[in-house]
């Protein structure tokens, strides 16, 4: 646990005290109050909406409180920009990142406080800026996995933010905030990250850490504060909880008794056939079917080749070999407009580059792919097709604002528009990838109940996820996809944790061998 457990009467290194922040028409934050302690790791946590982006952004100088104070070592500060927060010694890692992708790592590790000579110091020294990098990478025990000259840009998501991390080593900043830091990391590259805080938290930083995944939250915080409609609900030491239900619970403010709704019990026959998919280096030899009311699953590690074939099936990637049919008749499928068409959906891994167009309001967003129904004359009737859209976002318990753009709505009202989006057209196969990836728990919920929903109605369903338990909770059949092909199949009756990680990784040791 973290030193400050001993450390009760001291200072805390940063506070909030009865913060407030309001908005045209909307109370963001009411008398929210928070105290971090040096060498603790705090977690914030709770649904989309909550207010812990909108904390955040008061803690990092990017917003400013309506009401209330923050204190920064017992003294009441006022940070008018990020950078002032910075060099007050409260670094901010934001879910998306601070990098310059056209800047070498070094200089992006000193950005902001750059090495100088010659007269003035007012020359770039790039070779003190590698060897600062280096000392950083070597004090975060990562010297061998990054080049200090390498460009930026190069570098994979996970090792972009040990570069964030670095840079705030350079800053010896005191306070390092991470907003959603595993989101988008490989297993591999979020157990890195978190040793890396752990040692960070043993030499006396403070770690204010935001994360939707509990476990997560449960296993590295000492303590953790919830929130709930923008006030404070509770701050208490992680011991005291009894695992991520006593958590989920303080976040949506009642018993949840069953996150996971009963399966659809109502199959019929085959909708979506697939038979010897492959491309070459990719996939090969993929052959599945979907019926009617059907949920199927697909597990499998990072880079197994999930993504890849929901992608070829929908015609966003080509394939060299292989056939489609819908309801045994053969389809061609060589672009998205052909499988929209033939009545498939696709809500993409990445919803803000790929099921979104974040510039566009709510209401542009889920018109997207059904505008031509609300078309007379080739003109768009924009009072029904607004109708339809509100209609659906209803329907979806959508909670954002549908006039504004996309982006400032939350995670999983983002997701709500691009399952909305598609449902508006009636297809009858959706394909979900990573369905629930940085949404919070109420929000899943709500998700998995729009999936049951759909398969109640009929529609065949497709459900790439790396979280097993949602595969178990949610699917009738699950295939495992190692090294680009179909490794098992496990029935409902037959499903073992055991079993899929099996596989998934025996496909993984065979694609190693075989290289």
């Amino acid at each position: 646990m973290a030193q400050s457990d001993n450390m009760e009467g001291e200072v805390p290194v940063l506070a909030v005290h009865a913060v407030g922040k309001d908005y045209p028409g909307v109370r963001a934050l009411h008398q929210v109050s928070l105290d971090l302690r040096r060498g603790e790791v705090h977690a914030l946590v709770g649904e989309n909406g909550a207010g812990k982006s909108t904390l955040i952004r008061i803690l990092s100088g990017d917003a400013q409180p309506s009401e209330g104070s923050v204190m920064l070592d017992g003294r009441a500060v006022s940070f008018a920009s990020p950078g002032e927060a910075r060099r007050g010694g409260v670094v901010t890692i934001f879910q998306e990142l601070m990098i310059v992708p056209g800047m070498t790592v070094a200089e992006n590790v000193v950005l902001g406080n750059e090495p100088g000579s010659g007269i003035d110091r007012q020359l770039f020294n790039r070779r003190a800026a590698e060897d600062i990098a280096r000392d950083m990478f070597r004090a975060l025990d990562c010297e061998d996995e990054i080049d200090p000259r390498a460009l930026a840009g190069t570098l994979s998501t996970g090792q972009k933010q040990i570069v964030e991390i670095a840079r705030a080593l350079v800053l010896r900043a005191p306070v390092i905030i991470l907003d959603e830091p595993t989101a988008s990391l490989s297993d591999k590259e979020a157990d890195a990250l978190l040793r890396i805080l752990r040692r960070l938290r043993a030499e006396g930083t403070a770690i204010l850490y935001v994360s939707h995944r509990l476990n997560e939250v449960l296993d590295l915080a000492d303590r953790i504060t919830v929130l709930r409609g923008g006030q404070h609900v509770k701050t208490l030491p992680t011991a005291s909880l009894n695992g991520a239900h006593d958590l989920i619970e303080l976040m949506v403010g009642r018993p949840l008794t069953e996150l996971f709704p009963e399966r659809n019990r109502r199959i019929g026959e085959p909708v979506l056939t697939v038979r010897n998919l492959g491309r070459d280096g990719v996939f090969n030899n993929v052959s599945f079917d979907v019926k009617a009311g059907e949920v199927v699953g697909f597990a499998g590690l990072v880079g197994a080749g999930r993504t890849e074939i929901m992608r070829s099936i929908f015609g966003a990637d080509p394939r060299d070999r292989g056939e489609i049919a819908k309801r045994g008749v053969a389809i061609t499928i060589r672009a998205p407009t052909d499988a929209i068409h033939n009545g498939m959906a696709y809500i993409p891994e990445d919803r803000k580059d790929q099921g979104l167009v974040t510039s566009l309001s709510g209401h542009e967003n889920l018109l997207m792919a059904s505008m031509a129904d609300h078309c007379r004359g080739g003109f768009i009737s924009w009072a029904r097709a607004k109708t339809a859209a509100r209609d659906m976002a209803r329907k979806l318990q959508f909670r954002g604002q549908l006039a504004k753009s996309a982006r400032t709505n939350s995670g999983g009202n983002q997701q709500k528009l691009v399952i909305g989006k598609w449902m508006l057209s009636r297809p009858e196969i959706f394909i979900f990838d990573e369905p629930t990836r940085g949404i919070d728990v109420g929000a899943k919920a709500e998700i998995y109940r729009l999936i049951q929903d759909l398969a109640g109605q009929g529609a065949a369903i497709v459900v790439v996820s790396s979280e097993i338990s949602e595969l178990l909770h949610l699917c009738h059949r699950i295939l495992v996809v190692a090294a680009g092909e179909i490794q098992d199949e496990l029935l409902e009756d037959e499903f073992d944790e055991r079993r899929i990680l099996v596989a998934a990784f025996k496909g993984h040791a065979m694609s190693a061998s075989a290289a």
